[in-house]
C-alpha cells in the first residue's frame, strides 16, 4: 500500500505547527505567541522543532533578540497566512449561517415532529 503524499504534514498536525510558527514571527517571541495561544512557552518551541523537522530544514532563526523566518520559513509563512485567512473566512461565513439560521424549526418542520401519517384535513386528528 503506497502513502498519501500529504501524509507527513498529517502525522505531524501541521496546523497547530503552522499557528505557533506564524504567531512566533509576528511577535518575533517565543513567549509571546505562547501567551497569544495560551501554550507554554516550551510547548510552541516543541511545535517549531517538529516543524522543522516536517519541512526538512530550520523555519526560525535568532535575529538579534527577534525570531525571524529563514528562506524555507518564509515559503512556509506564506502557507500559514493563507490557511488562517481561509480559516477566518470560514468563521465568517459560519457565523453569517448562524445568524440566518439561528432557530431550524421557524425555517421548516423537524423529521422528528411530523407524525408519519398526517391528518386528513376532511377528518379531526384522533
Amino acid at each position: 500500500m503506497s502513502s498519501h503524499p500529504h501524509r507527513k504534514f498529517f502525522r505531524h498536525g501541521l496546523l497547530p505547527q503552522l499557528m505557533a510558527f506564524e504567531a512566533c514571527v509576528r511577535h518575533g517571541s517565543v513567549t509571546r505567541a505562547a501567551g497569544e495561544l495560551s501554550l507554554a512557552q516550551p510547548t510552541v518551541s516543541g511545535l517549531l522543532r517538529k516543524l522543522s523537522e516536517t519541512l526538512g530544514g530550520p523555519v526560525t532563526m535568532q535575529c538579534e533578540r527577534r525570531i525571524v523566518a529563514t528562506a524555507l520559513g518564509e515559503d512556509a509563512l506564506v502557507l500559514a497566512r493563507a490557511m488562517l485567512a481561509a480559516f477566518e473566512r470560514y468563521g465568517e461565513r459560519r457565523a453569517r449561517y448562524d445568524r440566518a439560521h439561528s432557530d431550524p424549526c421557524e425555517h421548516a418542520p423537524c423529521p422528528s415532529d411530523s407524525p408519519s401519517d398526517p391528518p386528513s384535513p376532511s377528518k379531526p386528528p384522533a
